[in-house]
Order: C-alpha cells, then structure tokens, then sequence
C-alpha cells in the first residue's frame, strides 16, 4: 500500500509550486538573454548599469 505525504491539498500546492518555479526560472532565463543580446549591440555602457537593468527587469516580469 502507498502512503502519500500530506493531503490532495498540500500535494497541489507543492505541484503547483513547481510548476511557478519553473516559470520564474523560464522568465529570468529570458531576461538573461535579453540583456546579452542587448549587451552585444553595446546598449549598455558599464556592468553596474547592466546589474540595474535586470533587478528592474526581474521586478516588472515576476
């Protein structure tokens, strides 16, 4: 017999976890590439700036 962890509930909710986890890390590995892209057309001029870009980038998309 199988015993599960917690009720249907809680299972939904740690799936359910997963899955935004993996949205969250879907989005900040879309910004990354965004930022390099832009990085290689040299629209940024320094790494401070750089760093600037994406915390304001990961607050809007997440």
């Amino acid at each position: 017999m199988r015993t599960f962890q917690g009720g249907p509930e809680e299972t939904a909710q740690r799936l359910g976890l997963g899955e935004h986890d993996k949205e969250k890390a879907s989005l900040e590995a879309l910004i990354d590439y965004a930022i390099q892209c832009a990085m290689e057309t040299n629209v940024f001029s320094g790494d401070e700036k750089l760093e600037d870009v994406r915390r304001n980038l990961c607050r809007a998309v997440l």
